[in-house]
This record gives C-alpha cells, structure tokens and sequence, in this order.
C-alpha cells in the first residue's frame, strides 16, 4: 500500500474570497484514463476521502482512448458507484475522451447519484457558505456550452467546472465564475527538470499555454490539475499524478 501511495500526490491550494463565510473543502478529481490506485481504486478512494472533502468536482477523461470500440463500464461504474455514495455529493464533467460517449457516460454517473453538469448550474451549501456550481460539456462534446451558462450574482461563491482550461480568457471568465476547476494537460506529462510543461497530450503543443497550478483573469481564477492518468503518451516524466485540495476560506 505505502508503494501505491507515492503514485499520486495530494496538492492543496487555497483561495480567499469575501463570498465565502465558512471554510468549505472541495477535493478534485480529473483526467484517470481508466488508471486504477490499488484494486478497484481502493487507495485513490480512501485518500479522497480522508481529505474530509464537502464535495468532489470530477473533471472529465475517464475513458483511455475516444476512440474506443466500447468504454470500460465496470471501471466508469465504480468510480461512479463510490462518488455516488458517500456523504459528500459529487460532481461530473465531460472530457474530449467522453466525446464518442458523451451520454452514454453521463448515464452511468446520473444513475449512480452523481450531479452531471453540462451547462448548467445548480445551488449548494455548505456549512455556512453557499455556493453555485455550473459545469460545461468539453468542447469537442458541445462548443456552446460554456457560452450558454450565465452564473448568477447573487452574492453565493460561483464554482465552474470544466475540462479543457484553454477557453478561460474570453469565455470561462465570461460566466461570473469565481473560481473555474480544470484538468486535460496533465501537467504536460512531459515535463523539464525544474517543474516547465515540455508537451500537453491535450494541447498537443510544445509549451503548452496552460499545463498546471493558479491562473487568473479579472475576479476570476483558475486551478488545473495535472489528473491521474496517461493518454497517447504512455508514461509521465516529471509530472507526477495527483488529487487537488483546495480551500475556499474567507477573504478577512
């Protein structure tokens, strides 16, 4: 166990804002590929959960390969099965990798208890903050999607979910998001000692604009993932797996 546990790491950011009156927990899921932390994920399930989080956002790419002649349901169904079932609620978006089974994989996690969002928002509490998260289908899904979501301003803390960060500037930052979650660069997979994106399987291109960490635009931020698994590229180099806390706390 201790072996599978170095696999992946646990990073943790933490953004204030006035919005937010009580600390809320929010764990991040993105981009497995049909990778598997211990059996059936046990070890990728448990650490999740000993992060005590009050919601996980999953952010898309469970399937290997878009292309696939069919999914993988059993492995889709437990991770949907484990979202769907715990105290906290949980969250999907679609990746490019859903995009030849877009709906068929929505089904499996809205059958299973897990909020789909593609394109909409819906409201939540947690603790004493409240909160809406809108989520938008990939664009190689739905192109629109994200043109279509319109947070309100209502004073709740705006949370988006999406996979591919390449449309914050000018669009993700366009809803009234506080705070956009991504994931699909993978960190670069590929990366240069000393921490820089060589390559995004994502992006496909060398120095990818976003691979990684905190951007911002305007009042609007945005964390990427570097996920969990691997596509087209067989292996990551210098740019370890891992699951995202982050801490949404008050602004004073």
């Amino acid at each position: 166990m201790d072996k599978d546990k170095l696999m992946f790491r646990v990073t943790e950011y933490t953004i204030k804002n006035e919005k937010i009156k009580t600390p809320v927990r929010i764990a991040q899921i993105s981009d497995l590929h049909e990778k598997s932390f211990g059996r059936k994920n046990r070890i990728l399930f448990e650490t999740v959960e000993g992060l005590r989080p009050d919601l996980v956002a999953i952010t898309g790419d469970m399937i290997y390969h878009s292309h696939t002649k069919h999914p993988n349901r059993a492995y889709i169904e437990n991770v949907a099965a484990w979202a769907g079932g715990r105290a906290f609620p949980s969250f999907f978006v679609t990746g490019n990798h859903e995009r030849m089974w877009a709906d068929y994989t929505k089904a499996i996690f809205t059958e299973n208890g897990v909020t789909v969002l593609d394109g909409r928002h819906v409201s939540f509490t947690a603790g004493g903050t409240a909160l809406n998260i809108g989520g938008v289908d990939d664009p190689t899904i739905d192109a629109h999607s994200a043109g279509r979501l319109c947070f309100p301003q209502d004073g709740r803390f705006n949370l988006l979910l999406a996979h591919d960060p390449l449309p914050f500037r000018g669009g993700y930052d366009r809803t009234g998001a506080d705070l956009v979650l991504c994931g699909h660069t993978h960190g670069g997979q590929i990366r240069l000692p000393g921490g820089k994106a060589l390559i995004s399987p994502g992006s496909h291109t060398l120095f990818p604009q976003y691979s990684d960490g905190l951007y911002t635009s305007g009042r609007a931020a945005m964390i990427i993932s570097m996920g969990l698994g691997v596509s087209v590229i067989p292996f990551r180099l210098f740019a370890p797996s891992e699951v995202l806390l982050i801490h949404l706390v008050p602004s004073a």
